[in-house]
């Protein structure tokens, strides 16, 4: 999949703006602040609904303005192509649209713009805690298995409502259907995790083995609840645990994906350098992968490619993302830089500045 057209409107500190990418590698430059950035945060609400920098949505609407609009031309592996659109105004409203068509629910605009996303906060996918692994394999799997997002749905539904009972008197009195229902999507989200991580694992072990060859790397899915133990048994086992804090302490919600290299925890073995370049590795295997399950290429973002890497790192990254034959979109104060580390004839150059794009 691809994107052909991108239009904004209102968003951020642009007024409007539309560019027209090209199929592999976009590079996008300008001064700080200039809005370069927010391009890719644009494409990356088309795949996430939200923004990944800190702040509120309504800091995505531009100052004075009631809401923003997101538009784009987007074509996928077999050719079909498909208009799609993400609204939203100050009082937190969405309209998504696809083909013309309303959608209630953004999984399916999801599904039709995967993105992946690198910059320099990305390394919080190893630094950081539980949850942002959690939602790593959740992507991978949501893409590839299309079954996975009805159980993890349904099994949020139910956490929530059980949650909501442990802070009630009457919990012991309704605890037996929820935490049947509780068990069963809860193992159903759990397999999908280790289905997924089964295949993807070994595909990434081969990346890193360039990426990283002095190391060697282990990768193990923590469920969430004693290993060995079905999860209804551990709903028992920790009910008064979860009654005493007032929320589920065992379940899916909790499972934790563990990294080693070479034995050790590689928060304390490899440098931020290194640690960047794990991360790059995960997120083009990631991509990678669904194009191989599923045939469908996803988009790759990449802000301030440079940070943090040796030129021997920065060379290997680039290669793999040419080689990736995926569209690209880079953001960089030096475009020209970027350009020579990309290599690439068919290359589109944009520039940002003051609030208007301009393609170079």
């Amino acid at each position: 999949m691809y994107l052909e057209s991108l239009a904004l409107t209102t968003f951020r500190n642009f007024s409007s703006a539309k560019i027209s990418p090209g199929k592999r590698i976009n590079i996008i430059s300008g001064q700080n602040g200039s809005g370069k950035t927010s391009l890719i945060e644009a494409i990356y609400c088309l795949g996430f609904g939200r923004s990944f920098r800190p702040g509120t949505f309504r800091q995505l609407i531009q100052n004075e303005q009631h809401k923003f609009t997101v538009f784009a031309r987007v074509t996928e592996q077999n050719g079909s192509q498909h208009q799609v659109g993400y609204q939203r105004d100050i009082n937190g409203d969405v309209q998504l649209r696809i083909d013309q068509t309303k959608e209630k629910r953004f999984s399916a605009l999801a599904r039709l713009v995967p993105v992946q996303l690198m910059t320099p906060e990305s390394i919080d996918l190893v630094l950081g805690g539980p949850k942002v692994r959690r939602q790593f394999i959740d992507w991978g799997v949501f893409h590839v298995e299309h079954s996975f997002y009805g159980d993890w749905v349904n099994f949020s539904k139910i956490l929530k409502q059980r949650n909501s009972l442990l802070k009630m008197k009457r919990f012991h009195q309704e605890h037996q259907y929820w935490d049947e229902q509780f068990a069963s999507y809860g193992k159903r989200v759990e397999q999908h995790r280790v289905n997924y991580l089964e295949e993807f694992i070994p595909v990434l072990r081969e990346r890193l083995k360039a990426f990283l060859p002095m190391y060697s790397f282990d990768f193990s899915l923590r469920s969430g609840w004693e290993k060995g133990t079905e999860l209804s048994d551990a709903l028992v086992k920790h009910r008064d645990q979860d009654l005493r804090y007032g929320h589920s302490t065992v379940g899916p919600h909790k499972a934790e994906l563990k990294i080693v290299a070479n034995g050790e925890d590689v928060r304390n073995l490899l440098s931020r350098g290194q640690l960047k370049l794990l991360v790059a590795a995960l997120k083009l295997v990631q991509g990678e992968y669904l194009q191989q399950k599923t045939g469908v290429q996803c988009i790759f973002l990449v802000d301030d490619i440079t940070a943090e890497l040796d030129s021997g790192s920065q060379e290997k990254f680039c290669n793999a993302l040419v080689a990736s034959n995926s569209q690209v979109f880079v953001s960089a104060i030096d475009g020209s830089e970027v350009h020579s580390l990309l290599n690439m004839d068919d290359t589109k150059m944009f520039h940002v500045e003051h609030g208007t794009v301009k393609e170079q």
